[in-house]
């Protein structure tokens, strides 16, 4: 497991919210940032998104604001479709919902951390990459989320 965390890169955090456009007008006022865009993410057809062995069509929206050295994703679910973000914010309430770790090899890595008893809940790609989610909540706490970019790529 050392090895599959190696760099110990954290790429993002992302926070569950259920207003997304009340929470981004308020970090742009903490940050002194112009109007951010929000996107939604698209559905099972692009995102091959499963969840808990499904199909996932549960969709967010979402804003990121980037950083030298990480990203903010702010996340609320869509509707009353199951998803992993729908089931967070309604166990937990807003707040932060992933830690977001670098990977390559993500098999290997969701494997890895499987074999520590931490269980991959739900996985999906988007443009330039793919994601996993691993609820690390009994043990440490938080969720991890892997991604693994066609571009930045890290060990």
């Amino acid at each position: 497991m050392q090895k599959t965390f190696r760099k110990r890169i954290i790429t993002q955090i992302g926070i569950l919210t259920e207003d997304i456009r009340t929470a981004k007008t308020a970090w742009e006022k903490f940050l002194g940032l112009p109007s951010q865009q929000i996107s939604q993410s698209d559905g099972y057809a692009q995102t091959h998104a499963v969840y808990r062995g499904e199909p996932l069509e549960g969709r967010i929206y979402q804003v990121c604001f980037n950083f030298e050295n990480i990203e903010l994703e702010l996340i609320q679910p869509v509707g009353d479709v199951p998803s992993y973000w729908k089931e967070c914010l309604e166990k937990n309430g807003p707040g932060i919902h992933h830690i977001s770790f670098a990977v390559k090899n993500m098999d290997k890595c969701i494997a890895d951390c499987e074999e520590l008893g931490i269980p991959s809940i739900q996985r999906g790609d988007f443009p330039g990459g793919r994601y996993a989610y691993l609820d690390a909540s009994d043990s440490m706490n938080v969720v991890l989320e892997l991604l693994e970019k066609e571009q930045e790529v890290l060990s």
